[in-house]
This record gives structure tokens, sequence and C-alpha cells, in this order.
């Protein structure tokens, strides 16, 4: 990720339209909306976490919820960081379609905003673009904070104690600390807020080569996370897929996910031809490098 802090972070947790399978709503969201998004102005990056509840490795510390109810899973989270505010403003003006679309596929779209360097990445030694085939452990720990805890003290063992702990043993930690919801990316006739008692303050991507470690790990900061936590939900992230970084979109956000996985497969190189990319995305400061 760039070194300066984004002005803007949002991780958007998202659930699939009442009556469509997991599968269907993955193959929608990676290969039909995921090209709209990636083309707009205003964008750095976009990162796209395909999550599951079910499949997570995450040791629960005894005392505090590991999973959310039912009616509050989410299957999808993206990540999209902002350089500015007026960055956000134009791709807001400019994302009218992709807003509209959100009803074909979600039930539910949450915005939490974390502004400037509430988001940082503390180590990070996985590759800056992922195509989600590097077969990493990945987790998002989504974070409630106990409400006898502040927020102050509670962002700041987030940011000062939980956060390093864990970069100590992993591949990547990224922390952004929340603010609460607010509708930044409006969805027609998705759902868009939570109660507060039902929001998240924190999440923390971790990154692991593998298993080996994690109880102890977790074991370790277990009393800390008990003093500050109500809840430490952490799905597993089955693929993380940057459609646009740093400002170009990728493969996967100019040809879908599928397709894009089939010309890395194959070995396709005239499919990345720059002549090739032209054919769908005009704009050539928008072009992979």
């Amino acid at each position: 990720m760039p070194d300066q802090p984004d002005a803007l972070t949002l991780v958007m947790p998202l659930r699939k339209k009442e009556g469509m399978t997991v599968a269907e709503f993955r193959q929608y969201w990676l290969d039909v909306h995921v090209t709209l998004p990636a083309r707009y102005p205003g964008l750095r990056s976009v990162f796209l976490h395909l999550v599951s509840f079910a499949d997570s490795r995450w040791p629960a510390v005894d005392g505090v919820s590991a999973a959310p109810a039912e009616a509050d899973e989410f299957h999808g989270v993206p990540e999209a960081t902002f350089a500015s505010m007026e960055d956000l403003a134009t791709f807001q003006e400019a994302s009218h379609f992709q807003m509209l679309d959100g009803i074909n596929f979600l039930s539910e779209m949450l915005a939490y905003p974390s502004v400037g360097d509430a988001t940082e990445t503390l180590v990070d030694s996985t590759a800056p673009s992922p195509d989600g085939t590097d077969g990493l452990l990945r987790h998002l720990l989504f974070l409630r904070r106990r409400p006898d805890v502040d927020v102050a003290t509670f962002r700041s063992w987030v940011a000062d104690t939980f956060a390093p702990a864990l970069a100590g043993s992993a591949r990547k930690v990224r922390r952004h600390l929340l603010e609460e919801i607010e509708v930044a990316l409006d969805h027609p006739g998705t759902v868009m807020s939570k109660p507060l008692d039902r929001q998240y303050q924190a999440c923390v991507e971790v990154v692991l080569d593998g298993e080996d470690g994690l109880d102890a790990l977790v074991a370790a900061l277990a009393d800390g996370v008990r003093a500050h936590c109500a809840a430490v939900h952490a799905p597993r992230v089955e693929r993380c897929i940057a459609s646009r970084y740093d400002g170009r979109i990728t493969l996967a956000g100019l040809r879908g996910v599928t397709v894009a996985d089939l010309i890395t497969r194959m070995r396709a190189e005239n499919q990345v031809d720059p002549a090739v990319s032209r054919i769908f995305v005009q704009d050539e400061a928008l072009l992979p490098a």
C-alpha cells in the first residue's frame, strides 16, 4: 500500500440477497459487479475479501462472542481506499450504475469509515495486489467494544497493544479503527445500517503462513481481549483479490475474476496486451501498469 495514509478507507461487509445461494452471490459479485467500481474515477485501491464464518480457523476466547447471529453474518468484504475526500466525491458522482446494481445481489451493505491514519498496515510481506491464489491463512477480525470500555481506551488498546502483538507472528496485519456506519455509498433497495450495539468498532486483517502457533498466539492475548471486547467475529478470507491497486485497474477488475483466473492459468499473454485492455477501458491512466 502507499506510504501516505489514505484520507478514507471504507470496510464494507456485504450480505447476499435473500433467496440467493452463496455460490450465486459470489459469482455475481466477482464476475459481474466487480467490473463496475474498478472503472470509476476517484478510487485508489479496492480489495475484495471472500469470507466464510463456517471455515474460520480463529480460536475463540472464553467469555467473548466468537460468531455473529445468523441474521448478522456476511459473505464478502470489499475494502476501498480514497486518497482524498474530493476523490470520494468524484467516485460518488460517477458510480450511479454501480449503486443501482447492488439490489441484484445484496440484501445488506454496511460501510464502516476508517479516517486517515486510523487505518495502518503494521507489517506486510504479501503481494501488494493479490489475485487470491497465494494459499495463505487469512482472517478479518471484526471487534466489538465492551459497553463498559470507553472508545478512547478501546482504540488505544487495538492500535498500541493488540495489533502490534499480532504483527510479530504474521505475514500481514492491517488494522482499521472504525467509525459508526454511514451511508457513504448509497445502494438503493439494500439495508445500510445496524443498531449501534450490533456494529463493530475495529477490524484487523491478519495473514499467516498457516495454523501453527495460532492457538498460543490467541491465548497470549486472551486477557486483553476479554477486558476490551464483547465480540471477536473472525471470518476466514477464502480469497483476497485486488480489482484496483494504487489507481490502476487489475486484470480481475477489467475482466472479472473467473476470466482473469482462466487467462492467468492458461498463460494467455495476448489477453493482457495493452491493446486488448483498451477494448475494455479507454482511459490510459487506468490500465494495468
